[in-house]
């Protein structure tokens, strides 16, 4: 393209522009209640947020008050939430973490590491979908089975689990489905998501009810003989002795070794920052969206752990946690089904809460498909992937980022499904403590790089501002996180084939970068200018 005068006369070629375009295209549609929502699928609080987090937390620390380690956590990961939230007003981009950290720490580290963090997710969307099959579908299918007196469905709850050809074909009508709810447009995207979080927050507080009004003497007499099986409270407690376990007390010192596994129960939180280009008075609402998840999920949880403790106790749900192959029944011992044990002759109680538990993984999914897409788009739009997958089409949906998206997540599924390569995928946590770090960085540099864009935050005139304190205690925090990540094998990368796998992520990211800088350079393009720039809106 060149240039001409009035006279018709070319001038100097006309340089292409650093950008893909002008405007990105996508439509700043999703309000506060959305930021919020957005934000508490990545969490998943209700069943699957406190049944998670004590499968998380004391599965892998026997021993911790998991209600005491999620209150640490929640301490620990406020400044981190108020890193997201500032960060996100001040530059309220698709890419989020991306966008800060390339602009403000450095422009490699800010691809390879998000990089690395959207392999992370998409990665844990592969194991979500086939978890969905293996452990999700078989505790309502089983719960259901025992509740009814149903044979079929016990034996389906055991197919389903066990047969590679059906947890495959589950795993991606889950994917496929989750893919429906973005593909509508971003209003009934919302709406959707809106929905499903009063249907899943409907039935926690249905569980909660049946936990409040029960006590520990009901479970005992509940579990003996459950669904015409051949359980009992102490049978599983022999059955976990024989295979060497012995009771771990609550202690303190546990309590403090479980903080980690707890703040990896709250990651999700602050995803919602990677869609920042589409929310509308960022400034004002990612604070309530960001931080409000976090204290939400929170006390859901705590809550639901609590409740669930009182009546289970800790001897019995270490036990049977421990009981592995002789756990007598097909759903595992999760959280619902403990409260199924409680309620087994009613029917429509059982019901709602396991809708909820099944709709908690459409709900999640939808999120995280269409976060990660925002990485893809905000790669694209920086001339770092192909610039077509910038496309935007007249509902703002970056369609084509959405359909490679969903190619790659297939992928995983498929790694879930056919290989033993689960464990290398123990990753995420110290992935995200990583980009955490330097999101953490990002924060304590923008006021003195980037002034104006710091000037409406909060504690903005201080003479240390307040965004770079938050930030110099998240760094401290997620300096912390990160060590336990990568030293604790129960959340983070323990074989040699695991650190070999993270090492490989974040090297393919530096390649990626490489090649994209290389190929934009033969065209005429310098990638470094844009890293001077912030993207346009």
């Amino acid at each position: 393209m060149t240039t001409k005068e009035s006279n018709g006369k070319e001038l100097c070629p006309k340089p292409p522009s650093i950008f893909v375009r002008d405007a990105t295209g996508l439509v700043r549609s999703f309000t506060l209640l959305d930021a919020f929502i957005i934000s508490t699928a990545g969490l998943l609080p209700g069943l699957w947020g406190f049944g998670g987090a004590m499968g998380f937390i004391g599965g892998s620390v026997p021993g911790a008050d998991m209600v005491g380690a999620m209150t640490v956590a929640l301490v620990l990961s406020i400044p981190l939430a108020l890193v997201y939230a500032y960060l996100s007003g001040s530059m309220p981009r698709s890419g989020g973490d991306y966008v800060w950290i390339s602009r403000l720490v450095n422009a490699p580290l800010g691809f390879v590491v998000t990089w690395a963090v959207w392999i992370a997710i998409v990665s844990v969307i592969g194991v979500d979908c086939w978890l969905f099959p293996t452990v999700i579908l078989p505790v309502s299918l089983g719960t259901l089975g025992y509740g009814l007196g149903s044979a079929f469905l016990v034996s389906l709850a055991s197919t389903v689990s066990t047969q590679t050809t059906w947890i495959f074909a589950l795993a991606l009508i889950l994917l496929f489905l989750s893919y429906l709810i973005l593909a509508f447009g971003p209003e009934v995207y919302s709406r959707i998501m809106l929905i499903l979080f009063v249907l899943v927050m409907f039935s926690y507080v249905v569980a909660l009810v049946v936990l409040a009004g029960s006590t520990h003497a009901d479970f005992v007499n509940a579990v003996s003989g459950y669904g015409g099986t051949s359980i009992s409270y102490n049978g599983i407690l022999s059955a976990a002795q024989a295979q060497g376990w012995s009771f771990v007390p609550l202690t303190f010192g546990l309590t403090l070794v479980g903080v980690p596994a707890a703040i990896m129960v709250f990651s999700g939180f602050n995803y919602t920052a990677i869609a920042a280009g589409e929310i509308r008075n960022t400034q004002k609402s990612m604070v309530p969206a960001i931080g409000g998840a976090l204290i939400f999920g929170w006390l859901t949880n705590c809550i639901g752990i609590y409740l669930t403790m009182n009546v289970v106790g800790y001897q019995f749900y270490q036990a049977a946690l421990a009981a592995g192959s002789s756990w007598p029944l097909v759903a595992p011992p999760w959280a619902p089904v403990f409260i199924a044990m409680l309620i087994p002759h009613s029917i429509l109680i059982l019901a709602i809460i396991q809708v909820g538990w099944l709709l908690s993984f459409f709900w999640n999914n939808a999120a995280y498909l269409m976060l990660t897409t925002r990485y893809i788009f905000a790669f694209s739009f920086d001339r770092r992937f192909p610039t077509k997958l910038a496309d935007v089409n007249d509902k703002g949906l970056p369609v084509k980022a959405m359909i490679v998206n969903f190619l790659i997540v297939m992928v995983f599924v498929a790694i879930a499904t056919y290989t033993a390569w689960l464990g290398l995928l123990l990753n995420t946590a110290a992935i995200l403590c990583i980009v955490w770090v330097f999101a953490s960085a990002a924060a304590i540099i923008l006021p003195y790089k980037r002034k104006e864009l710091a000037q409406g935050l909060p504690g903005s005139k201080w003479k240390v501002p307040l965004v770079s304190i938050v930030g110099a205690f998240s760094l401290i925090f997620m300096l912390l996180a990160t060590y336990f990540a990568f030293t604790v094998p129960a959340i983070g990368p323990s074989t040699p084939q695991a650190f070999t796998v993270l090492a490989a992520i974040f090297i393919s990211g530096l390649v990626v970068f490489v090649a994209g800088t290389v190929i934009q350079k033969g065209r005429g393009i310098d990638l470094s200018q844009i890293y001077k720039e912030i993207p346009p809106e």
